[in-house]
C-alpha cells in the first residue's frame, strides 16, 4: 500500500528496476484485498510481494507478515527468471 513516491524511492534504492510496481494507495486496500491482503480490523495489509505476469497470473507471492522484512534478493532473482 505504499504511494508510488515510496516505490520510486525504493526502486532507485537498487539503481532502477525492469518491471513495474503497483502503487495501491488509494483507494486504500483495494488491490491487496482483491488478493487477501488487506487486514480489515488494523486498517493495514500484510506485508507482501506479488509478481503477476502481463496475463495477470500471479507468478510468486511471497507474504512475511505486519512488520516482516522481504528479500528483495529473492524477488529480483524470480523477476529476472521470468524474462528467460
Amino acid at each position: 500500500m505504499d504511494s508510488k513516491f515510496c516505490h520510486k524511492a525504493w526502486a532507485e534504492s537498487f539503481n532502477g528496476i525492469s518491471f513495474p510496481l503497483l502503487a495501491d494507495f488509494h483507494p486504500k486496500g483495494e488491490v491487496a484485498a482483491a488478493y487477501g491482503l488487506w487486514l480489515a480490523d488494523k486498517g493495514i495489509t500484510d506485508r507482501a510481494t506479488i509478481l503477476v505476469g502481463k496475463d495477470g497470473k500471479v507468478l510468486w507471492a511471497e507474504s512475511v507478515g505486519p512488520g516482516g522484512a522481504r528479500q528483495p534478493g529473492e524477488l529480483f532473482t524470480r523477476a529476472s527468471e521470468l524474462k528467460q
